[in-house]
């Protein structure tokens, strides 16, 4: 083949290559200057642009709720409110009685049936603590049953969110701690006074070895 062919082919191959690198790079990155043209659902089942945005805010949305009633369960357990409510009764509380059904749905046969923080109560729903500890009595229980099997410290947050009223127990724990026994600390013991006789006053019992007695016969 003539050398200006091959050298012709050889450019053509150069600028098919470009114009293919760049034509790949406009699609995963758009300019910003173009309008977004419309593209069909791939072939992978994603969803478009716009699809996704939409189901986006709709998450959104979902899990605000969903946290708002954690948050407000949690709240209940630690000023010792632990029944269980209705799903009517959280939203009451929580003011988000206008959620819609389709999200009331959710929350009922989805995310708070799978939620590690609810326990579901024959339809109804209460906070599930992260340690099964009620009061100080079990709280002390806990912490010992820890320290013999040498499983280490407790979580300080975990112990907060678990216990009712966690700041008065603790404070009792404290006092406890402050109270309890403490190391002896030797004491030394005065020596005993030895006590002085009474001394019996004789007159001249330094010469009683001299003296005689004229009673003796």
């Amino acid at each position: 083949m003539d050398k200006a062919l091959l050298k012709e082919r050889e450019l053509f191959s150069k600028r098919a290559l470009a114009n293919l690198s760049v034509e790949t790079r406009k699609r995963v990155e758009p300019s910003s200057n173009e309008p977004p043209k419309k593209k069909s659902k791939p072939a992978s089942g994603l969803p478009d642009v716009t699809s996704y945005k939409s189901m986006s805010s709709g998450s959104q949305f979902k899990f605000g709720v969903l946290a708002r009633i954690v948050r407000h369960m949690r709240t209940r357990h630690q000023d010792g409110e632990v029944h269980p409510l209705s799903i009517d009764e959280i939203l009451d509380e929580t003011n988000q009685l206008n959620i819609g059904q389709r999200v009331k749905q959710w929350l009922i046969s989805e995310s708070l049936p799978n939620n590690p923080k609810i326990s579901d109560v024959e339809g109804k729903y209460i906070f599930k603590p992260p340690l099964p500890v009620r009061d100080k009595k079990s709280l002390l229980k806990l912490l010992r049953q820890h320290d013999m099997k040498g499983l280490g410290g407790v979580m300080l947050d975990d112990i907060q969110e678990s216990v009712p009223h966690y700041e008065k127990v603790m404070k009792g724990i404290k006092s406890m701690q402050d109270t309890g026994p403490k190391p002896l600390i030797p004491i030394r013991k005065k020596s005993k006074a030895r006590k002085q006789r009474a001394a019996k006053i004789s007159d001249n019992e330094h010469l009683a070895h001299v003296l005689k007695s004229y009673d003796e016969g």
